[in-house]
């Protein structure tokens, strides 16, 4: 069974940094079982509550050809502490299978640190609101005229449109810090075998060879075209010694026969 090494555990925030973590793994399985590894990743982010899981992304490709290698991909939002638990169940085999059915390819952690990004939108978020509640006194005066009036409205709406951008971005950023993010890669090492199998990789790769070909023809026919001239003056040359051993040789035939009595 493929173990976790000890940096694919919860990360806590350390200090005052704020860091968004990001978990990438990649799994290699026997090609008859990716499919089962796929939905039971799936469905464990989506059924278990416990864990608080966000489906981000799920793609499969079953590879239906005879030599074709399955592969998937899930992509979960996760708090600190359900990451270690899914990703131990990712690892681990299913029920039937042998311990070294599946294997930990790679494994690797990274992390973004959102601590001035999330500092800067606060302070820039605290401005815009205090100066909206500005605009809310300067309309709040008595008395105030109809121009100020509008114009304190346009001003408010374009504020307040600001602000609300402002609060998302700063609410996703302090997601990403709240949760971590975890990739599993699904991976056959080895290609589904059938009778058919030569037949349809060398129909998947006969594009592919009739490039090459065309590439090598056209590269032979573009790398000669600079002799052509010469070659065309190498044939005419020799068309010409030609034809003139061939009058000398006629030549020569009718003073011998003329010689003759």
């Amino acid at each position: 069974m493929a173990r976790l090494s000890p940096v694919a555990r919860p990360l806590a925030q350390t200090g005052d940094a704020k860091l968004a973590y990001t978990h990438e793994l990649t799994i290699g399985l026997p090609p008859q079982r990716v499919n089962a590894h796929f939905e039971a990743a799936r469905d464990r982010c989506l059924n278990e509550a416990a864990l608080k899981c966000v489906l981000v992304a799920a793609s499969i490709d079953d590879g239906r050809r005879p030599a074709g290698r399955p592969q998937a991909q899930v992509q979960v939002r996760l708090p600190h502490e359900s990451v270690a638990p899914f990703m131990a169940f990712v690892t681990s085999p299913l029920p039937g299978e042998a311990t070294g059915d599946v294997v930990l390819r790679s494994q690797s952690t990274r992390a973004d640190d959102l601590t001035d990004a999330i500092e800067d939108g606060g302070r820039r978020l605290a401005q815009l609101t205090a100066y909206r509640a500005r605009l809310d006194a300067i309309a709040a005066r008595p008395d105030p005229r109809v121009e100020d009036l509008i114009r304190i409205a346009q001003e408010l709406a374009q504020v307040q449109s600001q602000i609300e951008e402002a609060d998302a971005k700063q609410r996703g950023l302090s997601q990403r810090v709240d949760t971590e993010l975890v990739s599993v890669a699904l991976r056959s090492d080895e290609a589904r075998a059938g009778p058919l199998a030569p037949v349809e990789e060398a129909w998947d790769q006969a594009g592919q060879t009739f490039g090459a070909s065309a590439g090598s023809a056209l590269r032979f026919v573009v790398a000669g075209l600079p002799w052509l001239p010469l070659v065309l003056i190498g044939v005419l040359l020799l068309r010409a010694l030609w034809r003139r051993r061939g009058r000398r040789s006629a030549m020569t035939e009718r003073t011998s026969s003329r010689a003759q009595p």
